[in-house]
């Protein structure tokens, strides 16, 4: 079989690009009813015969594509809790916490999650070795909402990680800090939290993703 080439019905090849650059700010939202589409059409060049065109040049759309929803998936494991009391919350932002069993203080009888949030600590079990773990992100005081990290990309300050190795693992230190070292007291628990994000920024960015395994040092 022999094909041969017809002047002015020749589809251009396009290169689409879906480049994602990791990053700890994203408001992106997954939605199930608004496509994120990238229009994909293709160009006819005109077809011309001895100084005569035959054809002018036509672009035709031949549908869509679906846009990278990487960014916007990351953005689903950043969880909010509308009508969290902030005297429930014993810890700072940026810091690794847990929810404990209860609530404590005197907002316990309003509060509708019948919980707390806690500074996890290695020097007990119960402060977060057998539970999620999360980032606290923040606490909207007027709308009194609660954001928490459970999996993703977050720059830490200076003084919430002990020491940051690009490419090395972080762990909770003996003194509640984020550190590429764990606690080695006797007696304290040690669990993988994620890893430092080498990067152009020059800053302490990591992939948090808490194990739900843990060590017990003997």
């Amino acid at each position: 079989m022999i094909i041969e080439p017809v002047s002015g019905f020749v589809f251009m090849p396009q290169v689409l690009s879906y480049g994602f650059e990791p990053s700890p700010v994203n408001t992106g939202l997954v939605s199930p009813v608004v496509a994120n589409n990238i229009p994909v059409s293709t160009t006819i060049p005109s077809a011309v015969l001895g100084g005569i065109s035959l054809q002018p040049e036509m672009a035709i759309n031949v549908g869509s594509s679906t846009s990278s929803i990487v960014s916007q998936l990351l953005s689903s494991f950043r969880y909010t809790f509308p009508g969290f009391p902030a005297e429930e919350i014993e810890a700072a932002i940026g810091t690794l916490v847990y929810f404990s069993e209860t609530a404590v203080g005197l907002e316990a009888t309003f509060n509708v999650y019948n919980t707390s949030l806690r500074s996890a600590n290695t020097d007990s079990l119960d402060r977060g070795a057998k539970g999620n773990l999360f980032l606290y992100i923040g606490h909207n005081t007027s709308a009194n909402t609660l954001t928490l990290l459970h999996k993703g990309y977050f720059d830490l300050e200076d003084t919430q990680v002990a020491n940051w190795i690009p490419g090395k693992t972080i762990y909770l230190n003996a003194l509640g800090q984020l550190d590429t070292s764990p606690s080695i007291t006797s007696g304290h628990w040690v669990k993988s939290l994620g890893f430092c994000i080498p990067n152009t920024e020059n800053k302490k960015r990591v992939w948090f993703e808490p194990d739900s395994t843990y060590l017990k040092i003997i």
